[in-house]
């Protein structure tokens, strides 16, 4: 196969995709092992039958790869419409000015290349080939500031996707320039407002997003009115019990909190998957979460309590699952290369961190919670 990024079109090229997507997903991470092929080694569905494949090659391997379904290829399904909230867009436009990418990943040599940025710029150049208004995903927390990076924005409430967790769905509206070039999107370097005179809809999709917002991410809002939504419950903070940011100053927590969200869940919602890779933490801000494995609850996190932090620091893939247990449920979502880059350069407030973790955790063993159960993370 030839180096490059470009649309799978042999099936030479497919198979390099489906075996990509089993060696990340399947052996890697764990997920989808229901769905996989474990003879020949294959992650495929029946959705690959109407969806493209990006893919990247080097040395005649893959090393990445995405997919994307367009309705100019085939109606979308309702499974499709319902998994990522497609009906309010179809009011106002045509199936085939919508795309959907999902399912993309790069080989864990590689990650950290260019492998990423030249596959969505791929699929940038469909997008304005084919004339597309929206680009629709579903986004894991931990993956949310690098698809803000290229333009996109959340919208609707968060909900679990099977085999995952929880997913944040989001949109790219192709035709608002402004808002790329605000951001920095590397999209507006590929384009000017002139090529984007087919869009017709931007302030109308605008509107559909604009006030259903369930996530608050703190590289788009004022420092100190981000730490005010933190400490919206003044009795989280002041009941007794140890929490993760005590005897921290303001500047203090905003390096700790730098690029992190604040993300809605509803009851049921699971935001932690057991087997899944992903290793950030979280801070329940309202609402209680439980811990299950298997069917078996183990825990009960209030409030003020950390998630996620075990697989955080021993690098080990979730052990059990954690479910939003209120429909009040609010978290502080972690940016994992953040807290990574604070635990390594700056030694004094890691080790305060660090030290309010080990009292958070030792408060729960008072409670009564055994520390093979807290390995929810």
């Amino acid at each position: 196969m030839q180096d490059g990024v470009r649309f799978a079109t042999t099936e030479e090229e497919l198979t390099a995709s489906f075996q990509l997507r089993y060696r990340v997903y399947v052996e890697c991470m764990g997920r989808l092992k229901d769905k996989g092929d474990h003879e020949l080694k294959e992650l495929r569905d029946e959705y690959d039958e109407n969806a493209r494949a990006v893919i990247a090659i080097k040395d005649n391997e893959a090393i990445g790869t995405l997919r994307l379904f367009w309705g100019g290829d085939k109606p979308f399904s309702q499974t499709l419409i319902d998994a990522y909230h497609l009906s309010s867009f179809l009011d106002k436009l045509d199936q085939h000015q919508i795309c959907i990418v999902e399912r993309l990943m790069v080989d864990d040599k590689h990650r950290g290349s260019s492998a990423t940025l030249r596959m969505y710029k791929e699929v940038m150049h469909f997008v304005l080939e084919n004339k597309i208004e929206a680009v629709l995903l579903d986004c894991e927390p931990h993956h949310l500031n690098s698809y803000l990076k290229l333009g996109f924005r959340s919208f609707t409430h968060t909900y679990s996707y099977p085999g995952i967790g929880l997913v944040i769905p989001m949109v790219l509206i192709s035709g608002d320039y402004e808002h790329l070039q605000n951001v920095g999107s590397p999209f507006a370097l590929l384009t000017s407002e002139k090529d984007l005179g087919h869009c017709l809809y931007v302030n109308e999709l605008l509107e559909i997003i604009g006030g259903s917002q369930n996530v608050v991410s703190q590289a788009a809002s004022n420092q100190t009115d981000f730490i005010r939504q933190i400490y919206a419950d003044k009795y989280l903070w002041e009941d007794g019990n140890p929490k993760i940011f005590d005897a921290l100053s303001e500047d203090e927590i905003g390096r700790v909190i730098e690029k992190s969200h604040i993300i809605e869940c509803k009851q049921g919602d699971h935001i932690i998957e057991k087997n899944n890779a992903a290793k950030t933490m979280f801070v329940v801000l309202s609402g209680m979460v439980e811990v299950f494995r298997n069917k078996d609850q183990l825990a009960v996190i209030p409030k003020g309590g950390v998630i996620g932090e075990v697989a955080f620091f021993l690098h080990s893939s979730r052990s059990a699952s954690i479910v939003a247990a209120t429909d009040d449920v609010r978290l502080l979502s972690l940016d994992e290369p953040s807290m990574s880059r604070l635990l390594k350069y700056e030694p004094v407030l890691a080790n305060k961190i660090l030290t309010n973790l080990c009292r958070v955790l030792c408060s729960r063993l008072i409670g009564g919670v055994e520390t093979s159960d807290l390995r929810s993370s």
